[in-house]
């Protein structure tokens, strides 16, 4: 891959600065599920996600609607020297460079399929957790992503597994007294992995929901937007849906997935807090068609389609094409 250098005088700050786009920031603590979260929204695992700290960079995606079935990429370091770039990048590379002690910053240009044409062009960024006690840079690249110019929409990743640890808690106060969540800044919260809650124990998603609640009114954010989801299993329905091919147990992770969507395809939607007219849109893409193969071993298109909707990222998704 040919490499560039920048001009000295472009800092790493300016290489992630675009006040003239729609910025989306995704913020969690580590292991909560950004990663799976933006690779649910690409429908395919193009960012590296493990049960520990796989972000090390501020990961640029800009969404652009003229690319189709490639992504392009640049892996700049810490000084805006530019390390690497890719026309045509795979998870490989983004696991390269996401590796590279040298490498800061990242910019995609892609196509996200599920998301219109927004009045100016949306960019997301995949920021590391900064509760790394290993890494202290990763807590000063979210810090560049919260300083943006530029109207901000943030996407905050609790884990409904490990609800109000200390270090999310930590987190989402830095973020409340941030100039990101200034006047006309909006923040949203995605209750990830859901579906490993054990309804058996108690363990139900309304529960969870005025239990999360409670905790971000605690934390000093006033009715908060919640969507609950499973990025996870949302990214394997896409995989199939778009003919690509998944492992064994992702199949038996989303047939089990299936079977709970079956009992009650509404649950989910109507659980979550979100404004009353995306809570509409959403049911109204749940009672769309009507499945063919629905109980067969084959998995149908039209069964697939709804369980997205069900699955909260449909619900992301209708939030960042209305961001403008």
């Amino acid at each position: 891959m040919a490499e560039k250098k920048l001009g000295k005088k472009e800092s790493a700050k300016k290489l992630v600065s675009r006040s003239e786009h729609c910025n989306v920031i995704i913020a969690a603590t580590m292991s909560a599920g950004k990663t799976s979260l933006i690779n649910a929204l690409l429908g395919n695992e193009v960012l590296f996600s493990a049960n520990e700290a796989a972000t090390a960079t501020l990961t640029r995606i800009t969404h652009n609607r003229n690319l189709r079935q490639r992504i392009e990429g640049v892996s700049y370091t810490q000084q805006g020297e530019c390390h690497e770039r890719s026309n045509n990048v795979q998870s490989a590379t983004l696991k390269q460079w996401n590796d590279h002690q040298a490498v800061k910053y990242i910019e995609l240009d892609c196509r996200i399929e599920s998301l219109r044409k927004t009045a100016k062009p949306l960019v997301i960024y995949d920021t590391p957790g900064p509760n790394n006690s290993q890494d202290a840079s990763h807590k000063s690249l979210l810090d560049a992503a919260l300083t943006l110019p530029g109207k901000k929409l943030l996407v905050y990743v609790l884990n409904a597994t490990q609800l109000a640890t200390q270090d999310d808690k930590q987190l989402l106060q830095e973020i409340k007294n941030s100039p990101a969540l200034a006047s006309g800044n909006q923040i949203i919260f995605i209750l990830n992995k859901v579906d490993q809650l054990d309804e058996e124990r108690g363990e139900t998603i309304e529960l969870f929901l005025e239990k999360t609640r409670n905790y971000l009114e605690q934390t000093g954010y006033s009715r908060p937007v919640i969507i609950p989801a499973m990025m996870q299993t949302s990214l394997i329905a896409k995989k199939v849906l778009s003919r690509k091919s998944i492992t064994r147990n992702q199949k038996h992770r989303l047939q089990a997935e299936l079977q709970r969507f079956r009992e009650n395809k509404f649950n989910l939607n109507e659980a979550s807090q979100i404004p009353l007219a995306i809570k509409r849109q959403v049911r109204s893409e749940l009672k769309r068609g009507q499945p063919e193969n629905a109980y067969l071993d084959t998995f149908d298109k039209t069964e697939l389609t709804q369980f997205i909707a069900y699955s909260g990222i449909r619900t992301l998704e209708i939030f960042l094409s209305q961001h403008n």
